[in-house]
């Protein structure tokens, strides 16, 4: 008698090499998703090229936003004027009050949870904390732990902790964040990644459904 395979021991071996080759490639696929879900939250520390304080020595420029591609913030720091920002074509912009002509004010500041970005906070452009030539430009008393929101010259929205003082007449950046996607707003307290798995989570649940019923169709 001639020995065969059966049909049904023939089906099961496939079966095997198909379920150990489509685990791996759901695997491969899973993990990509999952970096890529990673990839989306990309609030991230900045400085900037200044260093972390803005005095009168640093003149008038475009400094640059250190910790990624993320443009540039003109700054200017004088013997009549400290500020940042200015709105226009290749320059960065910070939200300010309006208490000036133009596209000048006081710096504005914002509570933890702001949402910067997308409309809603104000007018853009310079925001000054000081200047002797308008002098509504002028906080004459120390700001401690202030939060301002930006816009640098790539469009990525920012946020930073910031405290002038009036005497020095200086403004300390203690600590910055952009979001590292352009055009995405950032959320004043935000400091990190906000993981948002639910693609990868689609994606296991789906590789789990597909196992399950191929182990349904073996035992059966």
């Amino acid at each position: 008698m001639t020995s065969t395979s059966s049909p049904r021991t023939a089906t099961k071996g496939s079966l095997k090499s198909f379920q150990i080759t489509g685990y791996l490639a759901g695997a491969v696929g899973t993990a990509a998703l999952l970096s890529a879900a990673q990839a989306e939250a990309a609030v991230t520390a900045v400085s900037f090229s200044f260093g972390p304080e803005l005095n009168q020595s640093d003149g008038f420029g475009n400094f640059t936003v250190v910790g990624g591609s993320f443009g540039t913030l003109l700054a200017f720091g004088d013997s009549s004027s400290l500020g940042l920002g200015v709105d226009g074509v290749g320059y960065g912009a910070v939200y300010h009050d309006g208490s000036s002509f133009g596209q000048a004010g006081l710096a504005s500041f914002f509570t933890d949870a702001t949402v910067i970005g997308g409309g809603g906070n104000g007018p853009l452009g310079q925001a000054a904390f000081r200047n002797n030539y308008v002098s509504s430009l002028n906080f004459t008393t120390d700001q401690l732990n202030k939060n301002i929101g930006f816009r640098t010259s790539t469009n990525h929205w920012g946020w930073a902790n910031v405290s002038y003082d009036a005497t020095a007449k200086s403004l300390a950046i203690h600590s910055a964040y952009v979001e590292s996607i352009a055009g995405n707003t950032i959320t004043v307290g935000q400091i990190g990644v906000i993981p948002e798995p639910s693609r990868a989570l689609l994606a296991l649940a789906g590789l789990a459904g597909v196992a399950l019923r191929r182990r349904r169709k073996m035992a059966a």
